[in-house]
């Protein structure tokens, strides 16, 4: 899609929104150590364990937003409905398990949607606290990092994959889908936060993304929008899933993302072994 106008005026008041939250956040990370950071909180509507510095930046969020009345979808809460008939799905900290040990590589996540699906997604907006860099689609309109257009790579594949990113990267699905990777896949990176993977893909820093495991609108609701503003190949796991896959905290699908669709089916190639499933049941 053409960025060259820039985003929206409609956007560019929310993602101002957005920056003053992901400043609040990323000063008050700073203040707790790694042992405060992952002091327990009790579960999250999601069903995983909600540490201090994701319940941290959910109240961050929640305050700039709230106000707002538009309805919230995020990770520790569940859904918030708003008197407004827009909703933001937020994923407070991508990359929890980087952020309580103190590494780079986390992430938050918000899009914001007129509608209950991923085709509803019209602005989507991650911010990477290692690299502090900002990632913005909108919807028919294109994809900036740090306000520069990233322009869809329309290169055909090579005879293999140079570099692919991975999460839910457990030794045992690596190993399965390691036989399936030789010969067409040369390095492997895990970064710990599929939102960070997604977008990676959509600049084309790497060939293509696996989420091995399993995520969710929260995770990825903005990444997704990311990488198909970028010309990127994306399926949950197939591409004809997108659009119809809920917003919500139950929901779960692998995901997988292709800077081609040849180079998607590879990592989808990888994704079944990794599952131990059919690849087209």
């Amino acid at each position: 899609m053409s960025a060259d106008g820039g985003p929206s005026a409609a956007a560019t008041e929310w993602l101002a929104r957005f920056r003053d939250a992901g400043a609040r956040i990323r000063d008050e990370a700073a203040t707790l150590s790694p042992s405060r950071r992952r002091e327990g909180q009790g579960r999250g509507a999601g069903g995983d364990i909600t540490v201090l510095i994701d319940r941290v930046a959910e109240d961050v969020v929640l305050a700039t937003l709230e106000p707002t009345g538009i309805g919230i979808l995020s990770e520790e809460i569940g859904l918030r409905p708003g008197s407004e008939s827009m909703l933001a799905v937020i994923d407070p900290i991508d990359g929890s398990l980087n952020a309580k040990r103190g590494m780079p590589g986390f992430s938050t996540s918000i899009a914001l949607a007129d509608g209950p699906t991923m085709a509803d997604v019209w602005l989507g907006w991650v911010h990477d606290y290692g690299s502090g860099e900002e990632w913005v689609a909108e919807r028919g309109r294109g994809v900036w990092v740090n306000g520069a257009p990233v322009v869809p790579d329309e290169a055909g594949a090579g005879p293999m994959l140079d570099l692919v990113a991975l999460e839910g990267a457990t030794p045992a699905r690596v190993a399965r889908a390691a036989p399936v990777m030789e010969g067409q896949v040369n390095r492997i990176r895990v970064l710990g936060s599929a939102a960070l993977s997604m977008c990676q893909a959509a600049a084309g820093r790497v060939d293509a993304m696996v989420a091995l495991g399993a995520v969710r609108a929260v995770d990825v609701a903005a990444s997704v929008l990311i990488a198909r503003e970028a010309g990127v190949v994306v399926g949950l796991p197939e591409p004809q899933d997108v659009p119809a896959a809920l917003l919500d905290v139950e929901s779960r699908w692998p995901a997988v993302a292709g800077r081609t669709a040849e180079e998607y089916s590879i990592a989808r190639a990888a994704l079944a072994a990794a599952r131990d499933e059919p690849l087209y049941p």
